[in-house]
């Protein structure tokens, strides 16, 4: 029985304001049973309280790692980017290129990262700094930013070596947008026979 209803079943002796010992000690009897009742769900109420806590922690401790994490990686790529922009020799350079590119080997692409190595090919940058900054731009195979700037290096180029590399990398990647600079290299008088046949075989494969 509830203590609602014993409540109402014994309304009389409530109004009257007079309560039976009989009555009383079977209230509290009935009061005890139902706190002892109910201790369970405040103990279900303090676990999920405590749980509800715990989870904001992990949660909070999670957040604050990841960010350490990112914290960590932004200033080990802004040293790496220092070392490439003050690289005073070609070596130190090439060991720059490679630094990042091992660093970031199985990451995203870093669009800071992308602009410098963008830069190189666009500068007079030594050959192996550029074959170097193309096998890492090839790692990203889907960023059209990359395969734009691969064409306009080809367009560019005048070192046989890179000029070389990029055919094969136009190849790799199957970009016809190539086409007019594939041409022009061909057309160009001043492209050793090598560069222009391998321009050609390209020309002819993207034209199929």
């Amino acid at each position: 029985m509830s203590l609602e209803k014993f409540i109402k079943e014994h309304k009389t002796a409530f109004d009257d304001q007079v309560m039976p010992d009989d009555i009383t000690l079977d209230f509290e009897a009935r009061l005890k049973k139902e706190l002892h009742h109910s201790n369970p769900l405040k103990r279900l109420r303090v676990i999920k309280y405590v749980s509800i806590a715990a989870s904001i922690m992990v949660f909070a401790t999670v957040g604050y790692l990841y960010n350490q994490n990112q914290k960590a990686q932004l200033e080990i790529r802004d040293n790496l980017m220092l070392a490439l922009d003050k690289s005073e020799t070609n070596s130190e350079r090439l060991v720059a290129i490679y630094d990042i590119e091992d660093e970031y080997q199985d990451k995203e692409e870093d669009e800071k990262i992308l602009n410098a190595f963008f830069k190189i090919l666009k500068e007079n940058s030594d050959a192996n700094s550029k074959i170097a900054v193309i096998d890492a731009l090839l790692k990203f195979p889907n960023n059209q930013n990359v395969r734009s700037n691969l064409i306009e290096a080809l367009g560019n180029e005048k070192e046989p070596l890179v000029q070389l590399k990029l055919i094969k990398s136009v190849a790799v990647l199957r970009e016809k947008r190539a086409t007019p600079n594939l041409q022009e290299i061909i057309e160009d008088n001043e492209s050793l026979p090598l560069v222009k046949g391998n321009a050609s075989a390209l020309l002819a494969m993207l034209n199929q």
